[in-house]
């Protein structure tokens, strides 16, 4: 019979999902793939990423979405940048192909900063990341000056209600309510923000289906 998780497993899995390392990073990075599959493709397709696009995503995970993206249209750059060293070699095992035709890039990142030249790229996206930013507005303020002037930024984030009732977002989360993602869009001086609700059926870290209500919040550069 299975063990009861203990509150150092659920620290364990919060620390994990936060920056995947050691000898479980290939079946975090799964797991974490299987759930926000669903998220990430409705971010993709909600960019409406164009010709020749320079497209950033911030936490990209093992990366087994990526061609999908990559199949949005024609001459796209990727680039993903992540604060796990070990999460990114992962990511470039699985889309070696890609990466070999030059159509990837990925960058180590320190989660506070990101190390590209001014409006770089016409669209950035990331999908439950915002958890885990130390300082939610200058990250943003970071984010909008590699943004080209009039570029998309997409935020998929899951409702603090839902979020609240999962046993390891106690430890190293920060969570929030859609005004509050919105007020910080804004303030770090991003236009014509608009937002989408969803709700997905997953499976929880137990094996069990959970229904989750989530966001895609859009802003413009």
């Amino acid at each position: 019979m299975k063990s009861k998780p203990t509150e150092t497993d659920f620290k364990r899995i919060a620390e994990q999902l936060a920056c995947p390392s050691g000898e479980h990073r290939i079946k975090i990075g799964e797991m974490m793939h299987a759930s926000n599959a669903g998220m990430t493709h409705v971010a993709i397709d909600a960019l409406n990423i164009g010709k020749n696009e320079v497209v950033l995503e911030i936490g990209h995970g093992n990366g087994r979405h990526i061609n999908y993206l990559l199949e949005k249209n024609e001459n796209i750059a990727y680039y993903g940048a992540d604060i796990s060293p070990t999460i990114i070699n992962e990511a470039k095992k699985v889309n070696e192909h890609a990466l070999a035709n030059g159509r990837l890039h990925f960058q180590l990142t320190d989660g506070t900063t990101l190390p590209f030249a001014d409006e770089k790229f016409d669209k950035v996206f990331t999908v439950n990341t915002i958890y885990f930013w130390n300082d939610p507005m200058g990250y943003l303020t970071e984010i909008k000056r590699i943004m080209r002037s009039n570029g998309l930024l997409v935020i998929a984030f899951a409702d603090k209600g839902f979020m609240e009732k999962l046993p390891f977002t106690r430890y190293g989360f920060t969570l929030y309510n859609l005004e509050e993602v919105m007020h910080l869009i804004a303030v770090a001086g991003f236009k014509n923000v608009k937002t989408i609700a969803k709700s997905e059926r997953i499976a929880d870290n137990t094996g069990v289906e959970v229904e989750r209500s989530y966001y895609l919040v859009e802003a413009t550069a």
